[in-house]
C-alpha cells in the first residue's frame, strides 16, 4: 500500500460532516482519505443516538467500576461515503514489436464488410 505524508493532499480530496447533536453546538468531523489515490466524493450522516450509560458499562468491561461520573457524552454516529479511487498510471504500449519485424495483429485482421479493406472485389 502507497501512502503519503502530504497533509495539503488529504485536506484536496476531504469533506466534513456535521451531526447537529443539540442546539447549541453541531459534531462536526472531517473524513479524509489516507491513501494518495482515493478521494472521498460525499459523506452522507445516515443515524446518530446518544448512548447513555456508556461510562458505566466501559467501567464495568474494564472491571475498574469507580463510583465517579464521566462528564463526557458519547455518541454512536453512522455514515455512508462514496469513495473514489484513481487508477494506476500504466505505462503506453510500444508503437511497434520491439522484438522483430512482424506485421501487427490489427493489420492483418480482415475486418469484412462494411470495413472492406481491399483485399477482395465483386469478381471473387
Amino acid at each position: 500500500m502507497q501512502k503519503t505524508n502530504d497533509k495539503s493532499l488529504y485536506e484536496n480530496f476531504s469533506q466534513p460532516v456535521v451531526v447537529p447533536i443539540d442546539e447549541a453546538r453541531a459534531l462536526t468531523l472531517k473524513v479524509s482519505p489516507t491513501y494518495k489515490r482515493d478521494q472521498v466524493e460525499s459523506v452522507t450522516l445516515k443515524s446518530f443516538r446518544k448512548v447513555l450509560g456508556y461510562d458505566t458499562f466501559n467501567s464495568i468491561l474494564k472491571q475498574d467500576r469507580d463510583e465517579l461520573k464521566d462528564p463526557a457524552d458519547y455518541y454512536n454516529v453512522t455514515v455512508s461515503m462514496l469513495v473514489r479511487r484513481l487508477p494506476d498510471e500504466k505505462s503506453r504500449a510500444p508503437p511497434r514489436d520491439p522484438y522483430g519485424n512482424t506485421p501487427r495483429l490489427k493489420d492483418t485482421l480482415d475486418l469484412g464488410f462494411p470495413y472492406d479493406d481491399g483485399d477482395n472485389s465483386i469478381n471473387d
